[in-house]
């Protein structure tokens, strides 16, 4: 899932299971909801919404879950015909929900985040300003609940995940949240959730909602990394829920696990499930794309087919060509990289990505796309083979062709992740040197590294490092070097 799609995973997700009054009752039918919501059972939740609905309609907090069921398969299959639906189902509870028990804190936590997933869907559908002014009413009203409410759960965790996901906003929503004055800081936002884990972890029922709070604080604070060694330090029974099965699949190959990302997969069956279950195959395929596993064709094939919506079809299309073009199949990459440059949007933070990887003025080199997809993957030996056989074969790799660039960044990645830090440093500043003055990312990204190796021993240094990657970055190509950058500098300078 794309930054985005994680973004409303955590709207969607944000069940509350405190007592409550009356009129916000979690009753037994709502916590079985929000467990088969977990488990990707999402007719079944439906049904229970509706059996609620229909013995105690004055429940609101039933009109919330009912609403979420909705959101979740909005999120997982969007179509044209499901969001004017899920306009319809929300305009109806709203009306429902409006000024009913209004000195309850579920009033407005509530309803801001029901109309806070409102607006989200307005921007991924195409309606980017009515879906700001509405994310930055509800955002008012949630901070608004939080000064009547300071000690209520529910509004600290919002807290929390309102701070990271804003400071992850992608460029054309983030300038929008400025000008309205609208902030947040992602460390502080994981500091919050990380409180509410510990606080609920122990809790039947909000345990599971604390750990994919924290799991998803991670992800969108571009540090998969994290979000993994704190699955790998919790009770493995949390995976046994489908959705968070998903995620530990999908952290483990942001990690460059790719290996453990597949093995979580093979028991994860999307026929069984009682809806389209399309993010499969768009992981599956990248997993299998980092193994160089022709079946990734299969599965990106399958994703496209089966997508109703514009986000992810820049970043899938770009794979598939890559995909063909590690296959030898130069006609089938060109065709696809057309499709990137052609179709879809730029929302997600991957089809901006493939923006720039469609925009090289040059093919990529097999080899050096295969290494690289190892590399990602956790598969070094197998990189090292073909850096070896690659340097073997070309008669000049010390020149300023992105070529000779990418090959000694990939060298640096490769010597970096067996631990052999001192050629990494000669491999990265060799890239920092040659690639300074050219229009691709091998230098930006090489400063980012020698920045995260020294920041250990030399904290000063590492600044310095971090520093000449933003400046050397360009906002045509991978956020992930200014933004992991950014925050280093900030941590850094702060201890």
């Amino acid at each position: 899932m794309t930054c985005w799609r994680f973004i409303i995973t955590i709207l969607v997700l944000a069940v509350f299971h405190q007592n409550a009054s009356a009129q916000y009752e979690v009753s037994k039918n709502c916590t079985m909801a929000w467990e088969a919501l977990l488990d990707l059972r999402i007719n079944t939740a439906k049904e229970l919404t509706k059996k609620e609905i229909s013995l105690n309609p004055d429940n609101y907090y039933a009109y919330y879950v009912a609403q979420n069921c909705d959101a979740y398969e909005l999120m997982i299959n969007a179509t044209s015909e499901g969001y004017e639906a899920f306009k319809d189902n929300y305009y109806d509870r709203r009306e429902i929900m409006d000024d009913k028990d209004v000195e309850s804190p579920y009033y407005l936590a509530c309803e801001s985040e029901m109309q806070l997933q409102m607006g989200i869907f307005n921007i991924i559908f195409g309606d980017r300003l009515a879906g700001l002014r509405r994310a930055f009413s509800a955002y008012k009203n949630i901070y608004k609940n939080l000064d009547r409410y300071p000690d209520f759960q529910m509004g600290n965790k919002l807290d929390g995940m309102l701070n990271v996901a804003i400071s992850n906003l992608p460029p054309f929503v983030s300038w929008a949240a400025n000008t309205f004055g609208v902030s947040g800081d992602a460390e502080v936002g994981y500091s919050i959730l990380n409180t509410y884990f510990d606080y609920f972890g122990d809790t039947p029922g909000l345990n599971e909602e604390a750990v994919l709070y924290t799991i998803l604080a991670h992800k969108l604070n571009k540090d998969p990394l994290g979000a993994y060694n704190f699955i790998k330090s919790i009770d493995s029974s949390y995976a046994n829920y489908l959705l968070l099965k998903y995620f530990y699949a999908n952290v483990a190959y942001r990690s460059g696990f790719n290996e453990e990302a597949l093995n979580i997969f093979s028991t994860f069956n999307p026929n069984e499930l009682e809806i389209q279950f399309n993010p499969y195959n768009y992981l599956y395929g990248k997993i299998m794309l980092r193994k160089l596993d022709s079946s990734a064709i299969m599965y990106f094939t399958k994703y496209l087919d089966q997508n109703n919506k514009k986000d992810n079809l820049k970043e899938i299309n770009y794979q598939l060509a890559l995909a063909y073009l590690i296959n030898g199949n130069i006609a089938r990459f060109l065709e696809h990289k057309k499709f990137a440059s052609e179709l879809g949007d730029d929302i997600t933070e991957r089809d901006r990505e493939a923006m720039y990887d469609y925009s090289l003025d040059y093919i990529p080199d097999i080899n050096l796309v295969k290494a690289k997809l190892l590399l990602d993957g956790g598969y070094n030996l197998h990189a090292k083979a073909i850096l070896e056989k690659y340097s073997s074969e070309k008669i000049d790799y010390n020149s300023q062709s992105p070529y000779s660039l990418e090959y000694n960044l990939l060298i640096g990645r490769l010597e970096y992740q067996t631990n052999n830090n001192k050629l990494a440093i000669i491999s990265f500043e060799k890239v920092l040197d040659m690639g300074k003055d050219q229009d691709y990312y091998f230098a930006s990204e090489a400063a980012l590294y020698l920045g995260l190796i020294f920041e250990k021993t030399d904290p000063q240094k590492a600044i310095s490092f971090f520093e000449r990657a933003r400046e050397l970055y360009d906002s045509d190509y991978y956020e992930y070097i200014d933004e992991i950058s950014k925050k280093r500098i900030k941590i850094l300078s702060s201890s």
